[in-house]
């Protein structure tokens, strides 16, 4: 008999979370698990990705009193959500969303063996509290207190589950330092990345548009969203620009920001050096053609573009977030700037101007073999068979 496995995400949308399930679920022994996925919102850019063996769950079927008390929670979340920020009361908007409706949202009523919430917040509550599993195991892949959710309130959810996979050790140190009583129910997982699909991408012919001779090409990949911190890339893009820079830099992803990002851009005269382009469900071949990928994160859970960009033997320069040091070594396989504008530019002005450094660090990526996705693969595989 297959093994029945749940895994819950809020979407399949643009974000390292959605792209490690992606790049994990082809990866497992599909003959000895019968893989379910239920997606809370459906319609992301991954989904085409997905195996055809993965079997959807149907968003649930809500008669009439249901409907109504999803109109009442509905009600109640959004009349919350403003008065929280009129008194300016700081709550994540999960734990606020869970307060106000996971009492009248459905889940899928069946009986699984194992159900996996591969993501922080409302499908975390969701597994904890409604489904029905003889083991859960919840994935964390991001640095929860520093994006604002309240440890005393998830705690009493992550009691309920058997496994808590943070994506990286430094994770792992941070989330044992808040729940030091769940220390014996972690277990590291490293994101899952398999690096000849991201080279097989990477091929995909571009549009030459965006690439203009000697001109210095930088990529930034991921959501535009405040924890990416792309505000402070803008600024380094000034004073690269202020000395006198000749660059291009691209933002590939889409999200809440982009007014304020685009608005800032305008302000800064910086619409020619400074591209949004929106949603790539391949950012590959654009990672592939750049001199220079940067990440100006302000807290990551692992920092899945960074090895990618390692992957396609790209230098990296990123800001001083606590997990990237699980991938960066400053001079060595990277650069790592502190969390200010000029530190940023300083360090894309010293790699581009030494070349003896930016042929090491690119050398250095070049010999590092990216193989966890085989032992991480294995990881997985042990956690759903394990009674």
């Amino acid at each position: 008999m297959k093994k029945r496995i749940l895994f819950v995400i809020d979407s399949l949308g643009c974000g390292g979370a959605e792209k490690s399930l992606v790049s994990l679920l082809p990866l497992l022994n599909w003959d000895k698990y019968e893989t379910h996925l239920w997606m809370l919102h459906r319609g992301g850019e991954f989904e085409s990705l997905l195996p055809e063996y993965i079997i959807i769950e149907p968003e649930p079927i809500y008669g009439l009193l249901g409907r109504i008390k999803m109109r009442m929670a509905s009600l109640c979340y959004s009349l919350t959500y403003r008065i929280k920020q009129l008194l300016g009361k700081h709550e994540h908007g999960a734990e606020t969303l869970w307060k106000c409706m996971g009492w009248a949202f459905k889940v899928p009523e069946e009986n699984y063996d194992v159900a996996i919430a591969y993501q922080q917040g409302f499908p975390t509550y969701l597994v904890a509290k409604k489904l029905s599993a003889h083991k859960k195991i919840a994935w964390i892949n991001a640095d929860i207190f520093s994006v604002g959710y309240n440890p005393d309130f998830n705690a009493r959810f992550y009691t309920r589950f058997d496994v808590i996979v943070p994506v990286s050790k430094k994770l792992e140190e941070i989330l044992g330092s808040h729940y030091s009583k769940f220390s014996n129910k972690f277990l590291c997982v490293y994101d899952i990345l398999n690096p000849d699909i991201i080279k097989k991408q990477a091929s995909e012919v571009l549009d030459e548009q965006f690439f203009r001779g000697n001109t210095i090409t930088i990529v930034t990949t991921g959501r535009l969203a405040l924890p990416k911190n792309h505000i402070l890339a803008v600024k380094a893009a000034k004073i690269l620009r202020d000395k006198g820079i000749d660059f291009r830099w691209l933002f590939i992803g889409e999200g809440s920001e982009r007014p304020i990002i685009d608005n800032l851009i305008k302000e800064y005269g910086l619409s020619d050096q400074v591209i949004l382009l929106g949603m790539r469900s391949n950012p590959y071949p654009y990672m592939a053609r750049c001199d220079v990928y940067v990440q100006t994160s302000s807290f990551e859970g692992f920092g899945l573009t960074i090895a990618e960009a390692k992957i396609l033997g790209k230098p990296v320069v990123s800001t001083n977030f606590d997990v990237v040091h699980d991938q960066l070594k400053h001079e060595e396989n990277g650069l790592i700037a502190e969390m200010t504008p000029e530190s940023v530019a300083e360090n894309i002005i010293h790699l581009l101007e030494d070349d003896n450094l930016r042929n090491q660090i690119v050398a250095n990526v070049k010999r590092e073999k990216n193989t966890t996705y085989i032992s991480e693969v294995e990881k997985v595989e042990k956690l759903l068979d394990a009674d």
